[in-house]
């Protein structure tokens, strides 16, 4: 395998021109995809198709209808199709685990697996690697190869990559946010993407259910270390006793993050037999990838993630340690 930390110019053409020159592709993000996860893949199967290639954009997930308003989302399959493709393109996913374990049997069999991404913790697990540690978002990486074909970065195109860069930074909040960030949205408006349309479906269609389940879930939130740590427990009585769904989520993490004080968040949701893990904090000297990853999981330092097949009693007997002992030497405690 190719060193995954590879930043250059020239990895970037090589990948342009692997899609110059085959012509079938699947397209495929992590399983709970966020925006950036639908974002990116989503512009390279748009992409692709005005290339006049096949392209086929899978998800383990399916269409998450928060998402669902984002150009080529609505055309997200589960399976992959029965003639294997020439190309596998694999889109924010630091280890190929993430693609699911329905999907990674059927990305390995694949002849050709491109690897595009962001993510610190990426094990480099295809043929190419393209992971940019410096960059926002799996979306900014993809407009820098699709800038080699620009005729394929159409108005719904840069509406997904917009939408990526966005949910990556949170609204250009986070640290990950630099100069190159700003030109390429400046490059994606003149596209033809509109910020306050792509801003209003991300953050202002929070379904009633959502804000009861959110507002629950903040009012039985657990502080420790002396409110350094905000901890949010989200169980499957929560979505029935509101009648929302897992998405509905999406926003607690940072918020409790966000919260004076807070120096590390993390959320812990119950799924279908595991317990979704999410990490957030405002201390660039924490790093949480590091943390996720002790788990099997992973992502970056300011944000990471893992699922926990166990108890929830044995996950916080062994989480809540390591997070104190993380938030113990902070530059941020006061």
């Amino acid at each position: 395998m190719s060193s995954p930390n590879i930043d250059s110019d020239d990895r970037v053409a090589r990948v342009a021109e692997v899609i110059r020159e085959h012509s079938s592709f699947v397209v495929v993000s992590h399983y709970n995809p966020d925006a950036d996860a639908y974002g990116s893949s989503a512009a390279v199967a748009l992409a692709l198709r005005e290339l006049g290639k096949r392209a086929v954009l899978i998800n383990e997930s399916g269409i998450v209808d928060r998402y669902g308003w984002m150009p080529g989302v609505s055309e997200v399959q589960t399976v992959f199709p029965k003639e294997t493709p020439e190309c596998v393109i694999v889109c924010d996913c630091g280890a190929l685990d993430r693609v699911g374990d329905s999907l990674k049997g059927a990305v390995l069999a694949s002849p050709l697996i491109i690897n595009i991404d962001h993510h610190v913790s990426n094990e480099g697990f295809g043929a190419i690697n393209l992971v940019k540690v410096g960059a926002s978002s799996t979306s900014e990486v993809v407009y820098e190869i699709l800038s080699h074909h620009a005729a394929s970065i159409t108005p719904s195109v840069a509406t997904c990559l917009l939408a990526g860069i966005y949910g990556d930074t949170g609204s250009f909040r986070y640290g990950s946010t630099t100069q190159r960030t700003f030109e390429v949205a400046l490059e994606l408006v003149k596209r033809g993407a509109v910020p306050h349309e792509v801003a209003s479906q991300l953050f202002s269609q929070v379904s009633l259910a959502g804000t009861m389940l959110q507002s629950a879930a903040l009012l039985e939130m657990q502080m420790h270390e002396r409110g350094a740590i905000a901890e949010l427990i989200v169980s499957r009585s929560h979505y029935e006793k509101y009648g929302a769904i897992e998405e509905d989520t999406a926003v607690l993490c940072e918020r409790a993050r966000d919260i004076a004080g807070v120096i590390i968040s993390v959320l812990i949701r119950e799924d279908e037999g595991l317990w979704r893990v999410s990490l957030r904090t405002k201390d660039k000297g924490i790093n949480l990838s590091e943390i996720a990853a002790a788990f099997g999981g992973g992502g970056h330092r300011a944000a990471a993630a893992f699922r926990w097949r166990k108890p929830l009693h044995e996950l916080r007997a062994v989480l809540l340690p390591r997070l104190k002992e993380a938030v113990s030497t902070s530059a941020l405690l006061s």
